[in-house]
């Protein structure tokens, strides 16, 4: 009887996690060695400033160890978060999604015809058991290692992935629009409209750099000069200047000029982005930084 409940119960899980939308993974990343290199395609050049192929973020030919390497610095790697309550379970449901265990209240209503009842989860998950989001949430495993081609992994417990047109689709699993401080979905508009993640973002470490070698190479050292490329503006992000969303403008705590999410003071990198700055954002009369009222 218990190993029927237990099997039964198992079932249950699975389906829960079946009709849920937020990310998903799976436990254990794979040992260096064990990580097959990623070489995509180059994009279309369409739409790149320089008119040279767009850059994925990812290198052409890349070792497995540095695949692994680049992940552990990234965000991915280094997820834990606790609430002003102490409580992360509900956040474990994008940070750490194998960690992430849905209650009763989410569960659709075809599974709740098993009529069973799931324990809650507890509120907190300790960092020790925070698995953060590993490779096999975006890229299957077979005999342990990871494959190049990305999926996402839309059921832990049965080992499920679910195919995704592109590595936006994959990204916005996650970074969907959520309503939750801090939690802003980009909008892709206006100059980089249609471009993928990975075309400014590189796939393993999340950064991405506005001068890059195949994009604007030239905005930190321009041959001729361009107002606003200079010393006075070393510590003003490229979105700060060329944000088309309206976004409030300003000096974070290190003192880097940003964008930030709408009637908030969290940083937000803007992603609606136009070649053409709007220097009154920042440059206007009794403007609180005491900035110049002209701007040359």
């Amino acid at each position: 009887m218990q190993s029927r409940t237990l099997f039964l119960s198992l079932i249950a899980t699975a389906f829960l996690v079946a009709g849920l939308t937020a990310c998903q993974s799976e436990k254990e990343t794979p040992p260096q060695g064990q990580v097959s290199p990623q070489v995509p395609s180059v994009p279309s050049n369409e739409g790149s400033p320089t008119g040279a192929p767009l850059s994925t973020g990812i290198p052409t030919e890349i070792a497995p160890t540095q695949i692994q390497s680049l992940w552990e610095a990234s965000p991915h790697a280094h997820t834990y978060v606790l609430d002003e309550l102490s409580i992360n379970s509900t956040c474990a449901r994008c940070h750490a999604p194998i960690n992430y265990v849905p209650s009763m209240d989410d569960m659709p209503a075809s599974c709740a015809a098993c009529k069973f009842e799931i324990a809650p989860p507890p509120p907190t998950i300790a960092e020790a058991d925070w698995d953060n989001v590993p490779c096999n949430v975006c890229h299957r495993l077979k005999k342990g290692e990871v494959q190049s081609e990305y999926a996402w992994l839309s059921i832990p417990p049965i080992d499920e992935y679910e195919n995704v047109a592109s590595t936006t689709d994959l990204c916005l699993k996650c970074h969907g629009q959520i309503d939750i401080a801090g939690h802003g979905m980009p909008n892709l508009a206006n100059a980089h409209a249609g471009y993928t993640c990975t075309q400014c973002h590189d796939a393993h470490t999340t950064t991405a750099t506005c001068a890059s070698e195949v994009c604007h190479a030239n905005a930190l050292n321009p041959p001729t000069p361009i107002p606003g490329h200079d010393k006075n503006h070393e510590a003003v992000t490229c979105w700060a200047c060329h944000d088309a969303a309206g976004l409030a403008v300003g000096p974070d705590e290190q003192g880097n000029w940003v964008t930030f999410l709408p009637a908030s003071s969290i940083p937000y990198a803007s992603h609606n982005i136009v070649k053409q700055a709007l220097c009154g954002r920042c440059h206007f009369v009794n403007n609180p930084w005491n900035l110049s009222e002209e701007v040359p």
